[in-house]
């Protein structure tokens, strides 16, 4: 009978093996034999590199997810699953006052609120010239804070953001929005929603009831 299989084709040289050798060789031999390793040109993989090479598999729900390193409970990774990517009838304008030539929307199918105080949403922004921008980003109410958690490429998909960090809502944010949505829509005093029905509420009417005039 013919062995097509070179780690089998090794083990039969074990004439000039140590005695002490030749019983785990064979051994070996057997297991890799009971794998199917007969078949030509076939060749034992480690169990390590099998494992390497399979594929990951996606999240239960589908969604692609960002990685908050030691931003979860105890210290821990925290996984956030990213929103739909935003659609033009779920887009909600918000002012455009304050820049003549950017207007922006908040996808109000993004929402979501998050225990401790915290919103996230999908925020869209156009120039003049039609240039989009979109990000999905956390808020923060008690400490004024926003993280970008992904951004949208050119053919429409997420990009999670590679170092998400948390900063104050002005900062990086020339056109104030963040700081309007902040202190007009999602954080009324610094204070959280009740709901997501609250907050989608107060979306559409552009103002929360509670927010503190200038």
């Amino acid at each position: 009978m013919r062995i097509d299989c070179p780690v089998l084709v090794r083990l039969a040289r074990f004439r000039a093996w140590p005695r002490a050798c030749v019983l785990p060789a064979l051994m070996v031999a057997a297991a890799l034999l009971s794998t199917g390793c007969g078949s030509v040109g076939s060749a034992a993989v480690p169990a390590v590199q099998q494992a390497a090479d399979t594929p990951r598999q996606p999240p239960a729900d589908g969604r692609p997810r960002v990685l908050l390193p030691g931003m979860g409970e105890d210290g821990g990774d925290l996984s956030i699953a990213l929103p739909a990517w935003p659609e033009e009838q779920h887009l909600v304008a918000l002012r455009q006052d304050l820049r003549a030539d950017l207007r922006f929307w908040v996808d109000q199918r993004s929402l979501e609120l998050v225990a401790g105080g915290e919103v996230r949403y999908t925020f869209v922004a156009r120039s003049a010239s039609g240039a989009r921008t979109v990000t999905f980003e956390g808020m923060r109410c008690a400490s004024s804070e926003r993280i970008i958690l992904a951004t949208g490429s050119i053919d429409g998909r997420w990009v999670p953001a590679r170092s998400p960090r948390w900063t104050p809502v002005d900062r990086q944010d020339p056109t104030g929005m963040r700081a309007l949505l902040h202190k007009d829509i999602f954080c009324p005093a610094r204070l959280p929603v009740a709901s997501l029905k609250e907050l989608q509420s107060a979306l559409k009417a552009g103002i929360h009831p509670r927010a503190v005039p200038d």
